[in-house]
């Protein structure tokens, strides 16, 4: 048995010793400070838009993720149409097939249910899914808008957004949020947006307008040069001013549209209550764009929503 004064404290050394044992401990224990509360860890997450038609929009969403635990599935939702989805997982540097199956939940929002082999604690794997989807898109007076709306529950190092618009449409001011890039070309229009650290329970809206497609014509006679230029001398100054007035009406069928959905809106809830899912059906335009407009209304103080189920009820402000 060891000698009484070798078991007597001497100075801090068995309080130093115990931190040591306490570090050691939570840097052990699952999760830590929060670091694993979730199942896996999401690195990057990004979108790309790629539209054919207004009525046909290529979705590709690929999510780069650090798994905590044996993960097999991974479950996507979204309010619209999923057609021809195709999936792969990137792990070890290998591909590995992914099973997809879509069923249609609560409200009318679609799960798309991915399985793949299994990715085990501490490993690295990339989940790519492609589908085509309808919807995005909707048209107002001649002019096309494209609304998305996404929501993460959890933290995301990295988010990226990617809208490519083919050649021939003109996209209209104001982008909402405004693009961290833009490249155009003859064939397409591409805009991206990033975000970094994103919060869990953060939210994003997206609009981008567009003209139709713009048909070029064919070079005009050269006999007709002599009477465009004298033509132009002419008009010269009204076309100025009507360059001027046409974005000042520009600008005021902007907000005339904005505050036509509003005022449809009140309309409809002046008659009662509404769940937010059934305004889409009743106002003729996409979840997504609902969504923001109701967002803007509940900053002015004009509604009120309240969770119910997988939507909200939404209420007139007293």
């Amino acid at each position: 048995m060891p000698a009484p004064e070798d078991q007597k404290p001497r100075g801090r050394k068995p309080a130093l010793t115990g931190l040591v044992f306490l570090l050691l401990f939570l840097s052990l224990v699952p999760g830590g400070v929060g670091a694993q509360d979730y199942e896996y860890e999401i690195n990057a997450y990004a979108v790309y838009f790629d539209v054919v038609t207004p009525d046909q929009v290529k979705e590709t969403i690929e999510i780069d993720l650090t798994s905590h635990t044996n993960l097999s599935q991974y479950v996507i939702y979204t309010d619209y149409p999923v057609e021809e989805p195709k999936a792969v997982l990137e792990i070890s540097g290998n591909e590995e097939p992914v099973n997809v199956t879509v069923r249609e939940v609560l409200g009318g929002t679609n799960a798309i249910y991915m399985y793949f082999p299994t990715v085990g604690p501490g490993e690295n794997a990339k989940i790519r899914l492609t589908f085509t989807t309808r919807g995005m898109i909707t048209e107002t007076e001649g002019k096309n808008q494209f609304t998305y709306y996404i929501r993460f529950s959890q933290p995301v190092g990295l988010f990226h957004m990617q809208l490519v618009v083919p050649g021939g449409y003109a996209v209209l001011s104001p982008i909402i949020p405004s693009p961290d890039r833009v490249e155009s070309s003859t064939s397409r229009l591409l805009l991206e947006w990033t975000r970094r650290d994103v919060r869990s329970g953060e939210e994003f809206y997206f609009i981008v307008g567009f003209s139709g497609e713009i048909v070029i014509p064919q070079p005009p006679s050269p006999l007709l040069y002599a009477g465009i230029f004298v033509a132009g001398l002419v008009i010269g100054a009204g076309s100025v001013y009507g360059y001027i007035l046409y974005h000042e009406r520009k600008r005021e069928e902007e907000k005339t549209l904005l505050r036509s959905d509003e005022e449809k809106i009140l309309a409809l809830l002046r008659e009662g209550p509404v769940l937010q899912s059934a305004l889409a059906d009743k106002l003729g335009v996409s979840k997504a764009k609902v969504s923001i407009i109701l967002r803007e209304m509940e900053e002015k103080g004009l509604i009120t929503r309240v969770k119910e189920g997988r939507t909200y009820r939404v209420y007139l402000k007293e």
